[in-house]
């Protein structure tokens, strides 16, 4: 049987079997003071009516208090979720932009966008923001390096 964790906001995270939800309990991502609903039939209950679930399980040391549960639970693709990756799409595109423009000012201004995509992509969760940030901040020093490139260049026609 497979069970939904119900946030504090109402959201479900999951599916998740008794052994993933135990796994869970050690980390302390699932406390005894959560709902759980049953996948197939959607009955709610507190998470410590569910049989086979150890609470007394000693905390793993891993859980970061305050961090959303989406970061627990996402999945990538799962629906009604935002995992960033459309922010994520958005910022490799401004970096790619960002690049192309280079010996202008709006390579700088597709940079930072780059990099403001990638930020929002971070802090939803999505790892993958990170390198996008990266590419996005060489963009935009390769740009200001290359914007006096492309004044001379207009200067000179």
């Amino acid at each position: 049987m497979r069970y939904f964790v119900i946030s504090e906001g109402g959201q479900k995270y999951g599916p998740a079997d008794v052994a993933t939800l135990n796994s869970w309990i050690a980390e302390q991502r699932l406390l005894p003071s959560q709902q759980l609903e049953e996948e197939s039939s959607g009955i709610r209950m507190a998470a410590t009516a569910v049989q086979g679930l150890n609470f007394a399980v000693q905390a793993s040391g891993e859980f970061a208090p305050g961090k959303p549960y989406q970061q627990f639970y996402n999945r990538p693709g799962m629906p009604g979720i935002d995992d960033g990756a459309k922010d994520l799409k958005n910022a490799w595109t401004y970096c790619v932009f960002g690049f192309i423009c280079m010996l202008g000012y709006l390579g700088i201004a597709f940079a930072v966008l780059g990099i403001v995509s990638a930020n929002k992509a971070i802090a939803k969760g999505n790892p993958a923001g990170n390198k996008a940030k990266l590419a996005n901040i060489i963009a935009l020093v390769v740009d200001c390096i290359a914007l006096p490139v492309g004044i001379m260049i207009r200067l000179r026609r």
